[in-house]
């Protein structure tokens, strides 16, 4: 596997032709996914119809959630694609794919060509990432932008350079425009730490370090200045204040979890290689990681890198498991180092030059095959075939014909199991690789077009003609309201909160077009006076249950 391709330009061909595999099929065919999808794709629309570059809105009011550059990003999306999800979702996609040939580069620099293919593999092929390339929302972006900044300062390191500050400091601020302080705060903590564990934090003191931060401030404060004085402050208020101290402090939207909550994220998010995380960790340490057969890396040398790498995977998971905020998607800045830790246990057990038990190999290929008998049992309890009173009717008929897709896993788990009792080590990666690629590929795929018929947004406004750009009228919402909406009428929806103000709604002299779940139109019927029309309805997955749209004609 490694042989055919042992240079640069094959490494790259094949990096990009199993992440384009597992990003790019039919990745704009599934409608938004509220809330996160529905709100960005709607802002960038907004910003563009509006012409204004600076202030984000969504629903025609601010947006102080997130900073603009997934927004510009998207807006030029819509100019190549059109107002669509293909659109809305291709910068993260595309930074998705950077991110590949960046870990790429970043392990084949610190270890060798076969540790940076493997890496790149590993992490495309990851639940987590691989979700993060088909979701419209910042992260991707954050999670490029992390990987060079840290890449730029690597490279000149090893080097013995000092010319890191001015690149590092530019990627830096396209991370803060993209997600925010983390964008400089964490990389900035991780590159503090490994000096200091390194005895070398007068490295930092360096006037090249005024032209870094002064290409940092360039890049990204302009913006940041330019949206305050237009917002007369708010947008800064409400965007450090509440979605980045607040969010710190205290749990919004509910999103809360224990102190080892990101330990289980990465137990599912990094599958299928998550089975040999705790193989890289063990190998990664102490006399264990500076272990090799002599051929590619010195030993001060990967001393040094597996310091960087620990730095880099502490500092992200410390700060974001004291957050009290917490979501999955935080840590993927993570998976970078993960993905370069893993890899070289893969290659140095490929040379043989570790020994790891057997037996422990084993139990990893089991989980494997676990991960397989877990995602054909779950589909088939979500699909209905196997009936768990728990989940209250709420399985979605279908989902069980894609219990089969169980089946990858085990093949997988199975065929390296067969390899390694004939030592074929390179092959057991090999199809460790195809059946991540398989299982990932036809999930992203298909998975969400399979989900999509649940999701009611969409197909309600097609069906009811509520995106009537040429006529005026009016789109409301009463109980129920997805951001999605707003994107998909191509206008605002005005939200009414109680049932005289749906009433109103339905009586005003312009056509009116009412969402609202079905229970709650066969309570507001009787008591409409005047003409009215039920035009759709669609099951909703959010709700559990039906939602209708009401016109006033």
């Amino acid at each position: 596997m490694f042989q055919s391709f042992n240079n640069r330009f094959g490494h790259y061909a094949l990096l990009l032709a199993v992440a384009g595999v597992l990003i790019f099929p039919h990745l704009g065919r599934p409608s938004l996914w509220d809330i996160d999808e529905g709100n960005n794709a709607e802002a960038a629309r907004e910003m563009m119809e509006s012409e204004n570059w600076i202030v984000p809105t969504f629903n025609y009011q601010l947006r102080v959630d997130k900073p603009a550059l997934l927004y510009w990003l998207q807006i030029a999306g819509y100019r190549l694609c059109g107002v669509n999800e293909l659109a809305a979702r291709l910068p993260s996609a595309l930074a998705a794919l950077l991110t590949v040939l960046l870990v790429y580069e970043l392990a084949r620099g610190m270890f060798n060509p076969a540790t940076g293919l493997i890496a790149g593999i590993m992490v495309v092929s990851t639940i987590g990432f691989c979700a993060s390339a088909h979701f419209a929302n910042p992260d991707a972006l954050l999670h490029a932008c992390t990987t060079l900044s840290l890449l730029i300062f690597w490279r000149s390191y090893a080097n013995n350079g000092r010319d890191w500050f001015v690149p590092a400091g530019v990627a830096a601020g396209l991370a803060v425009l993209a997600k925010g302080p983390i964008g400089l705060v964490l990389p900035l903590a991780v590159v503090t730490s490994f000096l200091l564990w390194s005895g070398q934090l007068r490295l930092l003191w360096d006037r090249r370090l005024m032209w870094g931060g002064l290409a940092f401030t360039l890049v990204a404060l302009p913006w940041y200045i330019w949206v305050t004085n237009d917002t007369k402050g708010d947008f800064l208020r409400g965007f450090f204040g509440t979605h980045n101290v607040n969010r710190f402090l205290n749990p919004m939207e509910n999103h809360r979890g224990p102190i080892f909550y990101y330990l289980a994220v990465l137990a599912v998010g990094f599958a299928p290689w998550s089975i040999f995380l705790g193989f890289a960790a063990w190998y990664g340490m102490g006399e264990r990681g500076r272990q090799d057969d002599g051929n590619s890396v010195g030993e001060r040398k990967i001393g040094a890198v597996y310091r960087f790498l620990w730095c880099w995977i502490a500092v992200y998971l410390l700060f974001f498991s004291l957050a009290a905020t917490k979501l999955p998607n935080y840590i993927l800045p993570v998976y970078t180092p993960l993905a370069i830790l893993t890899a070289r246990f893969l290659e140095r057990w490929r040379r043989q030059a570790i020994a790891p038990p057997q037996w422990a190999f084993l139990v990893s290929l089991s989980c494997l095959m676990l991960v397989g008998f877990g995602t054909s049992l779950g589909l088939l309890v979500a699909g209905g075939t196997i009936d768990m009173a728990k989940l209250h009717g709420r399985q979605l008929p279908g989902l069980a014909s894609w219990a089969l897709l169980g089946v990858f896993p085990v093949l997988g788990a199975a065929s390296s199991w067969w390899c390694l009792r004939r030592q074929w080590r390179t092959a057991l990666i090999g199809c460790l690789g195809l059946s991540a690629v398989f299982f990932l590929g036809t999930l992203a795929a298909y998975g969400s077009v399979a989900l999509d018929g649940f999701k009611a947004p969409r197909g309600l406004v097609e069906a009811s003609k509520a995106q009537d750009t040429q006529h005026e009228i009016r789109v409301g919402s009463y109980r129920y309201f997805q951001p999605s909406l707003v994107f998909y009428c191509r206008r605002e929806v005005q939200q009414c909160a109680t049932e005289e103000q749906a009433l109103e709604f339905l009586r005003m002299p312009l056509q009116t077009y009412l969402f609202l779940p079905a229970v709650e139109w066969q309570a507001l019927e009787g008591k409409l006076r005047g003409p009215h029309r039920l035009l759709a309805r669609h099951y909703d997955l959010y709700r559990h249950g039906e939602i209708v749209v009401v016109t006033n004609r």
